[in-house]
């Protein structure tokens, strides 16, 4: 599957699971050494953080009031940018 299919994919899942717009959940797991560059992406919005227990590791949770599909999936275009994140 090429990635042009994925995100096609991703974005009909999107809409039919979603109403936009929309409080929409993202989950991040960071290396502790990309954790301000995670903090700086969502500056403006309300972020849970949760240490790994060996503190490798930062899980980030915020829900974002987002107006559509494409709002969402630019959101994780700009964060896959940042080395050695998971997206949840």
């Amino acid at each position: 599957m090429s990635d042009k299919q994925s995100l096609e994919s991703f974005r009909s899942s999107l809409d039919a699971n979603y109403e936009w717009p929309c409080i929409f959940p993202f989950k991040f797991i960071v290396p502790r050494a990309q954790r301000q560059s995670v903090l700086d992406l969502f500056a403006d919005d309300p972020v849970q953080a949760r240490d790994s227990k060996n503190g490798r590791f930062t899980a980030y949770t915020m829900e974002i009031h987002v107006h559509s599909c494409d709002e969402v999936i630019a959101i994780y275009q700009r964060v896959a940018q940042i080395p050695g994140i998971l997206s949840l």
